[in-house]
């Protein structure tokens, strides 16, 4: 499950999540590669407004894909 303290490039290693990502409008990337910090600190900088709805989309996406 993924929480606002997961790493972002944990996410990216482990999950085809990219998509969600941009389709959402937030770039999970930086000038050296995948975004080195948490999920939460990512939100709060790209100023998402609601990051609790954007991760619960990314919970629900990552288990539809597993099954």
């Amino acid at each position: 499950m993924i929480t606002k303290d997961t790493p972002v490039e944990e996410i990216l290693q482990k999950y085809d999540v990219l998509e969600y990502f941009l389709e959402n409008g937030v770039s999970p990337f930086s000038c050296a590669g995948a975004f080195p910090q948490s999920l939460g600190k990512l939100l709060e900088i790209k100023k998402v407004k609601d990051p609790d709805a954007f991760i619960n989309g990314l919970n629900k996406l990552i288990e539809e894909k597993s099954q």
